[in-house]
């Protein structure tokens, strides 16, 4: 997309757009070029920016203004409906989480692996809700105190949507977390936790009583795995496997995958701590003789 003056271009096509509204995650342009070869004055198309590269499509011209014009509602109509399906689904509908909700955006301060708030005016209208502000941040150089960057790279709470805001569109640190955050927070760190490990193995298409395994985490002699059976009564479960014997052990059954993704995560990491030389080693007394 290009701009002449004030005026928004379609490209090198000649089209100048006349409307556009951005609803969702698509935005629906009306463009007119009244020089147009074959008479196709009027065209309508929807547009995506993924902030690298924009792109055009479902693009329809027409000599015909009342035509276009209906084609231009109608896709409207369309997103709206999307984005209205897209919040009934969500449990956790939250006010706009404001000022007073949140610690200063300190910036001699870090804020990477924190829940801060993004601003609600930065986002559009549509998602100005307080379960869209609330993000998990996990890097960029924006995210450190004292810096000149500003890239701060998050995911979103709700949904655990990977994006990316600037420095000075962060409200804060969230004071106090609601429970649906909170659970959330849970379920995406344990999402990360398994990304980050070194020692993941490659998850091959492993079938055990009719569960798939589809992630496995070694940790000392101990692996342990996420199977999901969709046919199941429990869809999910988490099991241990020891070296050195046949099998998988001590099975923990789920209807919900976040759930053994969380469980997941808690076995490893009661495993490490088992495992870790630093453990503290209580001193044997006289009292505990006794």
């Amino acid at each position: 997309m290009s701009n002449s003056g004030d005026k928004r271009m379609i490209a090198n096509t000649g089209y100048e757009v006349k409307k556009a509204i951005h609803i969702g995650d698509s935005e629906v342009l009306f463009a007119e070029n009244m020089k147009e070869p074959e008479c196709n004055y009027y065209l309508v198309a929807n547009y995506v920016d993924n902030g690298l590269i924009g792109e055009y499509s479902r693009c329809m011209a027409s000599s015909d203004y009342l035509e276009i014009m209906k084609e231009f509602i109608t896709r409207l109509d369309r997103q709206l409906d999307k984005v209205t399906t897209e919040i009934s689904v969500v449990d956790y509908h939250a006010g706009i989480i404001t000022a007073e909700q949140c610690y200063p955006n300190d910036y001699s301060q870090s804020i990477d692996g924190k829940v801060v708030a993004i601003k609600a005016e930065v986002l559009r209208p549509e998602y100005r809700r307080g379960d869209n502000q609330l993000v998990l941040v996990n890097g960029g150089n924006g995210a450190h105190g004292n810096t000149r960057g500003n890239a701060v790279f998050c995911n979103h709470l709700n949904d655990g949507r990977h994006t990316r805001f600037e420095r000075y569109e962060v409200q804060g640190e969230i004071k106090e977390l609601p429970e649906w955050a909170m659970e959330r927070l849970v379920v995406i760190r344990a999402e990360q936790e398994i990304e980050r490990q070194n020692n993941v193995e490659p998850t091959q298409q492993e079938n055990v009583a009719g569960y798939t395994i589809t992630e496995r985490i070694k940790v000392g002699a101990n692996t342990f795995v996420l199977g999901e059976n969709p046919n199941a009564v429990s869809p999910y479960v988490t099991w241990q496997h020891i070296e050195g014997r046949a099998g998988y052990f001590w099975g923990h059954y789920f209807s919900n995958r976040d759930k053994a993704l969380v469980d997941l995560s808690a076995r490893v990491a009661k495993e490490r701590n088992n495992i870790s030389p630093d453990k503290a080693r209580k001193t044997k007394t006289r009292d505990d003789a006794r």
